[in-house]
C-alpha cells in the first residue's frame, strides 16, 4: 500500500523513528518497502507491504504506536493510505 503522513520534525526524526518500529512491524507480517519525504519535509510517502490492509488501523492506531510515532513528528490522524497495490514490480 502507499500511505502519506504529515509530519512536523523534519525527515531525519521521522525516519529514525520508524527504522525504530521496524521490527515490531516485521512481527505483524508488515515491512517498510520504501520512504521517502517532500521537499520541504512535511509530508512523507511510505511503500508497504502487509497481509492485512487493516494493519494500518490495527498497528498504526494502537496507543503505544502512536505514542512513538506522534514523538518521531507524524501527525498519526493525517495517515492516508492513497491506494492498495495488488502486485508491483522492483528491478
Amino acid at each position: 500500500m502507499l500511505v502519506t503522513i504529515n509530519i512536523s520534525k523534519g525527515w531525519k526524526t521521522w525516519s529514525e523513528m520508524a527504522k525504530g518500529l521496524e521490527p515490531q512491524m516485521n512481527e505483524q507480517g508488515a515491512k517498510m518497502i520504501w520512504a521517502g519525504a517532500n521537499p520541504d519535509e512535511t509530508a512523507v510517502f511510505v511503500l508497504a507491504e502487509a497481509k492485512d490492509p487493516s494493519f494500518v488501523k490495527t498497528f498504526g492506531e494502537r496507543a503505544d504506536i502512536v505514542e512513538i510515532r506522534e514523538a518521531g513528528g507524524a501527525d498519526v490522524s493525517s495517515t492516508t493510505v492513497m491506494t492498495q497495490i495488488d502486485e508491483y514490480f522492483l528491478a
